[in-house]
């Protein structure tokens, strides 16, 4: 009994594997008293959240048939809310960004694109030199990066940018990469820094790290996944509006979308300090599995134990839940798909999720929060419209 405990609360933890998932479906099945300890289990871990279930026996039924079903469609139910998981992975788009009237050339040495007038163009990659000046590639362009000058700056090569270190630099300049709704996008840096960034997402960072600066500084606004290059004697930090992230070497997220009322960093290996940058709340040391949450409303810093695939699964183009009310969910739907969500229905958004995606289109995820919890809908174009009860 103690393993089949354990496994329950991993379960409702979201913390099982799917071996444990199948074991937990056959110790279901051996006795009508394991489901009824498995009821019960599931009000008392629900017992004082706002988002317990109100009908635990439907629930359980769903969840029982629903990992009956699984081996089909890879289908997950937690015992209140609907989990979906489809096989396929979000391979692009529904509704893909559209070009505003542009006019710009083509460099000589590149076929990086050169801003001369317009407005700027939705999904494509925007890069600012060190200079200022600013270019856009073309996500599945491989080509050179060249300055002002006829230098090189760096290499796109399919899904990355390898920046060229430029190790007659005296002093630190900075260069700016922004990557659009609906795509991600990684990034070497000239230490040997790998950044993932995701949507809607940019970094301001130098094109080589000075060796005499005290610290490697780079900047972000929006969310990106670190695994930092160890330099004992050069710590990392990256800056964010509100506050910094410092670290030796390890792998981390931070998220700092303008929009959110937090930022949040999450530490997976190593260690790191998040320090208040108003110096009015102190500082928060993180070891892994670890987040700090700076709230900017409340202006506190806290941390708390985490499941860190749940802020680290875009990097494989999934979104997990959990627990999030759609209200926080259609945000991150926003950025991976381009959409703009417009919700009149309060009862959806206050309404709780824990579920994985991992799917085609838009309209797949809309179909299946309107399967859970009944709603209509409507899509214009990246224009999507829920209508109230």
């Amino acid at each position: 009994m103690d393993d089949y405990l354990t496994i329950i609360e991993r379960y409702l933890e979201g913390r099982a594997s799917d071996s444990e998932k199948k074991t937990l479906q056959n110790w279901l099945a051996e006795d009508a008293n394991h489901e009824i300890f498995f009821k019960q289990k599931i009000k008392e871990w629900y017992a004082n959240k706002e988002d317990r279930p109100t009908d635990s026996d439907g629930a359980y039924i769903r969840f029982k048939q629903t990992i009956d079903y699984k081996t089909e469609r890879e289908i997950i139910f937690r015992p209140w809310i609907k989990i979906i998981k489809y096989a396929a992975i979000i391979a692009g788009v529904l509704f893909g960004g559209y070009y505003y009237t542009l006019v710009y050339k083509y460099t000589k040495k590149t076929n990086t694109e050169i801003v001369e007038m317009g407005t700027l163009p939705m999904d494509k990659i925007k890069v600012t030199d060190e200079e200022g000046r600013v270019s856009f590639i073309n996500f599945d362009d491989k080509t050179d990066i060249i300055n002002a000058n006829g230098n090189l700056i760096g290499k796109k090569e399919e899904n990355q940018l390898i920046v060229e270190p430029d190790k007659a630099a005296k002093e630190v300049r900075y260069m700016e990469i922004s990557i659009p709704k609906g795509k991600l996008f990684q990034l070497t840096l000239s230490d040997g820094t790998k950044v993932w960034l995701n949507a809607a997402s940019t970094l301001k960072f130098p094109q080589h790290f000075i060796a005499s600066e005290e610290h490697r500084i780079v900047y972000l606004e929006g969310e990106a996944f670190f695994d930092v290059t160890t330099n004992k004697e050069q710590p990392f930090v990256v800056k964010t509006t509100a506050v910094d992230v410092e670290v030796l070497g390890t792998q981390f997220n931070v998220s700092s979308y303008a929009e959110d009322s937090t930022v949040k960093a999450t530490l997976v290996e190593g260690s790191v300090i998040i320090n208040d940058q108003n110096e009015n709340i102190g500082s928060v040391k993180l070891s892994p599995s670890y987040q700090a949450v700076y709230n900017k409303e409340k202006n506190s810093l806290n941390k708390k134990r985490v499941n860190t695939t749940l802020y680290t699964s875009w990097i494989d183009k999934k979104i997990i839940l959990q627990n999030e009310s759609f209200a926080e969910v259609y945000k991150r739907i926003e950025r991976a798909y381009d959409v703009t969500i417009i919700s009149k229905n309060k009862r959806l958004n206050n309404t709780s999720f824990t579920g994985e995606f991992d799917v085609e289109n838009i309209e797949e995820i809309l179909k299946t929060f309107s399967g859970t919890l009944k709603f209509t809908y409507e899509i214009n174009k990246n224009n999507i419209l829920i209508h109230p009860e």
